[in-house]
């Protein structure tokens, strides 16, 4: 064989030894539905998401949230105690620790977008590039602390 022709061949091999070596993200996404559907207070379960990444990076949103008489909820930005929040329950069973992580947000006209980088959060240490992080519950709670909506999936 020539030279000009080992090249292109060694060039692809090289290639799919590379390709099939590399490790891909991996991420957690679900919807966030209300618990029953209809009811107020709640939220609309079209839209409204949550996803965690292996960068431990959790972003997510609520939409049309509404009070006890069905009007959109807005939040003060400059009072924590009117805040809804996102409870996530993690577990590691590469270290046996597990937790709840907690991210607070506001509304605006009865929609709500949160973020968070939570890689400093306890239930993470001792892990290793890797390791499985199960996602065991996810909960949606309004300013009282009460569980609005979950993680999940809603029954058509």
């Amino acid at each position: 064989m020539r030279m000009k022709h080992l090249a292109p061949i060694a060039l692809v091999a090289f290639g799919v030894f590379f390709a099939s070596t590399a490790v891909a993200g991996t991420k957690y996404q679900t919807s966030l539905v209300p618990n029953v559907a209809g009811t107020l207070p709640g939220f609309a379960s079209s839209g409204a998401s949550i996803k965690l990444d292996d960068k431990l990076a959790v972003k997510g949103k609520v939409k049309t949230v509404v009070d006890a008489v069905g009007d959109r909820i807005t939040t003060d930005p400059e009072n924590p105690l009117d805040d809804y929040k996102v409870e996530i329950d993690l577990a590691v069973p590469a270290t046996a620790a597990s937790g709840t992580i907690s991210i607070s947000f506001d509304l605006k006209n009865g929609n709500g977008k949160f973020q968070a980088d939570i890689s400093g959060d306890p239930v993470f240490v001792g892990t290793s590039s890797g390791d499985g992080v199960a996602v065991e519950a996810v909960r949606v709670l309004d300013a009282n602390g009460a569980v609005i909506g979950v993680g999940g999936f809603s029954v058509k």
